[in-house]
């Protein structure tokens, strides 16, 4: 942690930040004392200032920013030479504020100081606006309102047997990997902008894994440490161009990353729902159901996706991973509604427009 020169001059050092707690200490020196010849209340505030704030950064995505908003310590003992430990933690966090408690104590454990404090939070550079700079796009929490800001966009094709299927290909197809550009993702409630001249334009609903931890070559077995949640999650095609590309041998790169082509929904955390599996997932376009699957019926679930795609490439916070759709698939049109579902997870509803 980057502390403060005033922190810097008095020699306060951050031992210790993780998942909400925090260790910060000082070696007493002579310009630590008052006239009385103790430790001077301002540099004892100072150390609790410090491990708390510290204890709120460890809590917070990395984007994000904080501010001390309030501070109140309660004095007990003196202290004029050796060794203070202060220890921090977060009490509560919602979207915009946090709380957070701590102590101080001598080298032979003895409380010195304790106190509570308040810290105002933003999701992005409190000189930017909301939504601008590197907090766009972004994926939101649900119920937190957390923004974190998308990286890179990979969407996993053929991971339904049943999909396979209807695309003309083996039941037990290889899986193939795909890229989508950050300026696919479209929130809920927006709209998908389809590109005039294209053709066909189809709807595949999809698991969508949100990377919380970066990790390359990832095991397996380690794989779900590296999920933060999931969301519902629509992978537009243009069916017709990519048919096309196809058919020459091409990349379909357009046909998968035009605009609009990635709407995801809020993001619920991975504590919340486990490993993927065992979820319904459906889609309806203008309220007649299209799609209707389990994600029990991936052929390769989440955690061997991420193990696979991580082999390749390095997953990092804010990458999104689109684990394949089930069959159903089929041609939306200007001014149809369509209507996202997976369960624990929410909805996601867009509507079609054109440009």
């Amino acid at each position: 942690m980057s502390v403060p020169a005033f922190t810097s001059y008095l020699g306060i050092e951050v031992e210790r930040m993780d998942n909400g707690e925090a260790v910060a200490t000082l070696r007493l020196a002579p310009h630590h004392r008052n006239l009385r010849g103790v430790v001077h209340g301002g540099v004892i505030s100072a150390l609790l200032d410090t491990a708390l704030g510290a204890a709120v950064v460890s809590a917070i995505p990395k984007e994000w920013w904080c501010a001390t908003t309030s501070l109140a310590v309660q004095f007990l003992e003196g202290r004029s030479d050796g060794l203070l430990r202060a220890r921090g933690s977060v009490l509560r966090r919602g979207g915009r504020v946090a709380f957070a408690g701590g102590e101080v104590r001598d080298e032979a454990g003895r409380l010195v100081a304790a106190a509570q404090g308040s810290w105002h939070l933003w999701p992005h550079h409190p000189g930017q606006p909301e939504g601008s700079g590197p907090s766009s796009p972004w994926v939101v929490g649900k119920n937190t309102g957390e923004r974190l800001r998308v990286g890179k966009i990979l969407a996993v094709g053929r991971n339904y047997a049943e999909h396979n299927k209807e695309m003309g290909n083996r039941p037990d197809a290889p899986p193939v990997v795909f890229l989508k550009p950050a300026s696919a993702i479209v929130h809920d409630g927006g709209a998908v902008r389809v590109p005039p001249g294209v053709g066909e334009v189809h709807h595949e609903v999809e698991l969508v894994v949100v990377v919380g931890k970066e990790g390359r070559a990832i095991a397996e077995a380690d794989a779900l440490q590296h999920v933060l949640g999931y969301a519902v999650g629509l992978d537009m095609t243009l069916r017709d161009v990519q048919a096309e590309a196809k058919r020459k041998g091409e990349p379909w790169s357009i046909a998968k990353g035009f605009d609009t082509s990635a709407p995801v929904s809020a993001v619920v955390p991975r504590d919340e729902i486990g490993d993927g599996s065992g979820l319904t997932i459906t889609l309806d376009v203008n309220g007649v159901r299209r799609q209707e699957g389990n994600t029990s019926a991936m052929l390769h679930p989440v955690a061997a996706l991420v193990a696979s795609v991580s082999r390749f490439v390095t997953l990092e916070r804010g990458d999104l991973l689109f684990t394949g759709t089930p069959s159903g698939v089929g041609p939306v049109a200007p001014g149809d509604v369509l209507e996202a579902r997976i369960e624990k997870i929410g909805t996601l509803r867009v509507v079609v427009g054109s440009d």
